[in-house]
């Protein structure tokens, strides 16, 4: 099958390697969003799918409108018998989607109608759930609102962060995609049920800083949700601490929220929140590396008592 692939971030790419693996497929353009500026120094950097479709050879395509009719007409022109999305970032028009035979499908990281929208992953851990999945589904004019093609599940583990789930949610992907390109008519059509939809929405600032009047498990699932980019973070001394790994505790606190009540032993140090005690395992310091929380306090000399905010 004649394919052309959409997409920009890290999801997208285990699919489009497993793709480009397969003879009996043949992917005659990656498109993706324009490079963009990066860092304190502003250097214009490729998304992580077009640095993956240079690296496997295939043509990359990156217009900054997709849907302008000069481009949809270089589309036209690749003769594809498929257009996949996954992570591209940004809408496609009903003339684009009508081009190929066998459509424009999208992979999404939920098991759709639940988590619409451009960060499902994370809402998922926000919310506490246990099972994720994929779903592969025919793009629409609404957002992620078309008929479900293929759905697969996936258990959430206990403390998984967002990067890990991620990366196993796209390992997945990549099977189903494989799975319906051997026999698309294999997969009818369903309608979603846009009564059970639900939603996830874009990243802000405020959402990154921790709250420690909030219970223990809410703290810790923002903490999983945000781990490892672009991390959940802290004040400390006047200077930002980003908070990647963290457990609850067992004990109750006692001590006002955020305040250190405790330093454990080759791990880390506990704070005290509305609830229970959480133990900080994996930290990142203003211009440093990662490091475990419990290098982290020998070199900022924590002290039982101090405060982070």
């Amino acid at each position: 099958m004649k394919i052309i692939f959409a997409g920009s971030s890290d999801f997208a790419i285990p699919a489009l390697e497993e793709i480009a693996s397969h003879r009996e497929h043949k992917i005659l353009l990656a498109i993706s969003q324009p490079a963009k500026p990066k860092g304190r120094r502003q250097i214009m950097e490729d998304t992580p799918l077009a640095q993956a479709a240079q690296m496997l050879g295939i043509p990359l395509f990156c217009p900054d409108n997709i849907n302008d009719q000069h481009n949809i007409e270089r589309l036209r022109e690749e003769a594809a018998d498929i257009l996949i999305t996954a992570s591209y970032g940004a809408f496609l028009g009903r003339t684009l989607r009508n081009l190929f035979p066998y459509g424009a499908i999208n992979l999404h990281p939920s098991l759709l109608p639940e988590y619409r929208g451009p960060s499902p992953v994370r809402a998922a851990i926000l919310a506490g759930e246990t099972l994720t999945g994929n779903s592969i589904f025919r793009l629409a004019a609404k957002m992620d609102a078309g008929p479900l093609l293929m759905q697969e599940k996936l258990d959430i583990f206990p403390n998984e962060d967002y990067g890990a789930l991620e990366q196993r949610l796209a390992l997945l992907a990549s099977g189903m995609l494989i799975k319906y390109l051997q026999q698309p008519q294999s997969y009818p059509a369903v309608k979603q049920d846009d009564g059970r939809a639900t939603y996830s929405r874009m990243l802000n600032k405020e959402d990154l800083h921790l709250d420690f009047s909030l219970p223990a498990e809410q703290i810790q699932r923002r903490i999983r949700a945000y781990a490892p980019e672009p991390g959940a973070w802290v004040s400390f001394k006047g200077k930002m601490l980003k908070i990647l790994q963290a457990e609850q505790g067992e004990k109750n606190s006692k001590a006002a929220p955020g305040q250190i009540t405790s330093i454990v032993h080759n791990k880390g140090f506990c704070l005290s929140t509305a609830d229970k005690e959480l133990l900080i395992l994996r930290v990142q310091a203003a211009g440093k590396k990662q490091m475990d929380a419990w290098s982290y306090h020998l070199g900022a000399r924590l002290n039982t008592g101090e405060r982070i905010e």
